[in-house]
């Protein structure tokens, strides 16, 4: 019975050590997901900027089609105008206007070469981004195959341990369990040298050793618990 028992330890051993390895995630795909994160947050961060640098633009640009329409307004008031008065009031708004308008394009010229300069920079992002996305692909794919093959792997070994477990006993069975469960997965350690649990490599008592070696009934070392089974 323990024999079997000390299978369904080696077929459960194995199935810890596929977990264990399917969570294993590939660096090189652990790399290029987080090269993406990090290509996403910057694309974010600067199209904001792109787009507040646009929009400044395009106020400013509103703004000078005001100012020149008014000052071609003022020019053309002050050829109308009928007083030395009246010209002199036109021709200092057209000066007004002509000053904001200079002031306004002296503004408006950093702020368009700062936006043509970030265009470029979102547009290389943008192609960085358009060049790692194949290659993430392939990379999930990839791993999703490996994940596909340990998952038959364990179904397999699942299925060989449900049916090498259902041979035997259901109270040995659990009491397995449930050392496995505390004893970092070994539930059932063997007796070397005549005297030493192999799960905590405690010098056993000899009463013990006798026990287990009689095979009679279910025999626990006394130090961590575990089923003990000896091979004579």
């Amino acid at each position: 019975m323990l024999n079997r028992l000390a299978e369904v330890q080696a077929l459960d051993l194995e199935l810890d050590s596929l977990e264990q390895e399917r969570g294993q995630v590939p660096t090189e795909l652990l790399e290029a997901q987080e090269h993406r994160r990090n290509l996403d947050r910057t694309i974010e961060v600067r199209t904001q900027e792109l787009g507040d640098l646009r929009r400044a633009v395009n106020a400013n640009e509103l703004e000078l089609k005001t100012l020149e329409e008014r000052r071609r307004s003022a020019a053309a008031n002050a050829v109308r105008a009928t007083s030395p008065k009246e010209v002199s009031q036109f021709q200092n708004q057209e000066l007004q206007f002509g000053t904001r308008v200079q002031e306004l394009e002296e503004d408006t010229l950093p702020l368009m070469e700062s936006h043509d300069q970030l265009a470029e920079v979102v547009a290389a992002l943008e192609a960085e981004m358009a060049a790692l996305l194949p290659d993430l692909e392939a990379l999930n794919l990839a791993e999703q195959e490996r994940v596909a093959g340990v998952d038959q792997r364990m179904n397999e070994i699942r299925t060989q341990r449900d049916s090498l477990a259902s041979s035997i006993d259901a109270p040995l069975l659990k009491q397995y369990d449930q050392v496995r469960r505390s004893r970092r997965g070994i539930g059932l350690a063997e007796v070397v040298d005549n005297s030493t649990c192999t799960g905590c490599n405690v010098r056993l008592p000899i009463h013990v050793v006798q026990k287990a070696r009689k095979g009679v009934g279910v025999t626990r070392c006394p130090s961590c618990g575990r089923i003990l089974m000896y091979k004579g």
